[in-house]
């Protein structure tokens, strides 16, 4: 049984040649539900992924995208793949998009890693040590007042209404120093474990977005709850992931309903 980090890293490296070579070929889009789409390297890359996953992890369920969404979420050991995330960015050939692999173990996280492709990025976390970026250590801004903070946030801009958040991120967006919609959870999240944003909110999430992302802005330094506050696990859809300076204020200035 292969070291649990270089095997996560060597499924992204592998997978994002799998992309490229299915993109090469000219990519098949499917559409699975309206603004909802996947495409041949998608299929191709969660295909290496849990391939290498059966052949190295005989005994461990997937839980996937594309062809694996139901499965045991407290397995002893479960892996969630995202084999491309953002596959809209990707498809408009707009370079923010990546893969993502997270390691659970009876519904807690114990190791994961995402794949900014474009950017050539790799992120990982493992329980009990310190999140990295390409190798090296990183954790999130120490940025303290939410006027400075630089915000993201993703969702369509319907689901922020129908949810009732519309009236308190633009409240947020009055306070903060900025916020940005970039339309992809890895990149979202990645950027506030590295200390490049200061807090992602995220309103309709499904486990393979979040699973590997998540795990690594906590193991940064960073705190990541749902909308109320509660605990986060593999069944929350709506996030909060931040450096934890302001994270209490932005969760009560998103109840803003006027």
């Amino acid at each position: 049984m292969p070291k649990m980090q270089n095997f996560i890293e060597s499924c992204l490296f592998g997978a994002a040649k799998e992309i490229s070579t299915a993109k090469a070929k000219g990519l098949r889009i499917k559409a699975k539900a309206r603004n909802d789409m996947a495409t041949s390297a998608d299929f191709a890359s969660e295909s290496f992924i849990v391939n290498r996953i059966r052949k190295s992890y005989p005994d461990s369920v997937v839980l996937s995208e594309e062809s694996y969404l139901k499965t045991d979420l407290k397995a002893d050991s479960l892996f969630v793949v995202d084999p491309i995330d953002g596959t809209h960015n990707f498809i408009q050939e707009i370079p923010l998009w990546g893969i993502s692999i997270a390691h659970f173990s009876q519904g807690k996280p114990t190791a994961g890693g995402i794949y900014l492709v474009p950017q050539n990025e790799l992120f990982y976390a493992e329980k009990g040590k310190q999140s990295t970026l390409n190798k090296k250590k990183i954790s999130v801004s120490r940025k303290a007042r939410l006027e400075d903070f630089f915000l993201l946030c993703d969702t369509r801009i319907n689901n922020i209404n129908d949810f009732g958040y519309l009236n308190g991120i633009l409240a947020l967006e009055k306070i903060s120093q900025h916020t940005r919609f970039l339309g992809v959870a890895v990149h979202d999240m990645g950027y506030v474990a590295c200390g490049k944003a200061d807090a992602v909110i995220h309103f309709k999430l499904k486990p393979y977005d979040f699973a590997a992302a998540a795990f690594i802005v906590e193991q940064a330094g960073g705190t990541v709850t749902s909308l109320e506050g509660k605990e986060w696990g593999l069944e929350s859809t709506k996030f909060l992931c931040s450096n934890g300076k302001q994270h209490k204020r932005i969760i009560e200035v998103l109840k803003k309903k006027v």
